[in-house]
């Protein structure tokens, strides 16, 4: 038993004793839980970047078919999608501990906010902190009911528009952090890409990520467009009758979930950078990063704008393009995993 009362990783499943074996069971939940605490802490801090990428990585741990605890060493997690070097550092830590010190850290200088609560659109951690001091509000059924019951809306900076849209979202919970099987979401996606297609302005269309790589489940849709009028573009598919709520709107990427639940990701791009763009947001990470080794052998940059030489453009247009350039064959988006065999 660890200082912190939390029995220790036990590297043998067949060894572990019977009081060992459920806390294995829970150590993806409980992972995934303390990175959403690391997340929301530091997002109370103003802190860029990194609350997005602990609760990124916390999906993957949550999402994983066995336990966490079956990846021996910091190498093996990071080749986890959206594990890095200082996440797979905690994830041990936790693992052969029972404890995060970071995080402990956090909590003795902010005091905790409930991870759950920050699962909830547009409530930041200010606004959960305040829920949580005035009303005592620690999960998302807390806030459901305060909401209501007609609670919130009276506190400083909150409304009744303001207390129903949390309630709205709050309910939508489960709705945004589960994954859809492929065969849920091919005929909506199908109808989606028609309907984009077919608004004036439109160039190409593509979904990309997850579904064109044909996973077994998506967590989300990423869609991209070429179109020379984003705004105009993004403002007609988001009055399209199969667009349920828009979640966010701008001159590069909109954001909306479909009737259906999923949440769909729109990414306006160049027409001479598609090729690029397609690449990288088709994935998966672990191709995306071999592809960039190969081009760094060679003395260039690949990125979502193109495979670079200084300043030079080597290929952009197409995804062919750029697996010649590298001298690879083009390898089908089901296919694009970390070994580039020829």
């Amino acid at each position: 038993m660890t200082q912190s009362g939390t029995q220790p990783f036990c590297h043998n499943v067949l060894l572990c004793d019977a009081a060992t074996i459920p806390s294995l069971m829970e150590n993806n939940r409980k992972i995934a839980e303390h990175l959403r605490q690391i997340a929301a802490l530091l997002e109370e801090q103003g802190v860029a970047f990194k609350p997005a990428a602990y609760r990124r990585a916390a999906k993957v741990i949550e999402e994983l078919k066995s336990d966490v605890a079956v990846f021996q060493n910091e190498k093996e997690l990071m080749e986890l999608p959206g594990i890095g070097a200082a996440i797979a550092g905690k994830i041990r830590e936790y693992l052969t501990t029972g404890h995060i010190k970071a995080l402990e850290q956090l909590l003795a200088t902010q005091g905790g906010i409930p991870p759950a609560l920050m699962e909830i659109e547009d409530l930041g951690p200010k606004r959960a902190r305040q829920l949580q001091m005035a009303l005592g509000i620690q999960s998302v059924a807390d806030l459901k009911k305060a909401a209501e019951e007609g609670k919130i809306r009276s506190l400083p900076g909150f409304s009744e528009v303001m207390e129903a849209k949390l309630l709205e979202n709050a309910k939508r919970v489960k709705e945004r952090t589960r994954r859809f099987t492929l065969k849920e979401v091919e005929d909506d996606v199908a109808a989606l890409l028609k309907k984009i297609r077919s608004v004036a302005g439109v160039e190409r269309c593509e979904a990309a990520g997850s579904f064109r790589r044909r996973k077994e489940t998506v967590g989300d849709i990423d869609v991209l467009v070429v179109t020379k009028s984003a705004g105009k573009v993004g403002d007609a598919i988001a009055e399209l009758p199969i667009v349920r709520d828009v979640v966010a709107h701008g001159e590069s990427k909109l954001s909306f979930d479909l009737k259906s639940g999923i949440r769909v990701d729109i990414r306006f791009v160049k027409r001479d950078q598609w090729g690029a763009a397609l690449l990288y947001f088709t994935g998966s990470k672990e191709h995306n990063i071999a592809l960039r080794k190969l081009a760094i052998q060679r003395g260039w940059k690949l990125n979502e704008y193109g495979l670079f030489e200084g300043e030079k453009v080597i290929a952009s247009r197409e995804e062919e393009d750029i697996y010649k350039a590298l001298e690879l064959p083009f390898f089908d988006p089901q296919k694009r995993t970390e070994e580039l065999k020829i």
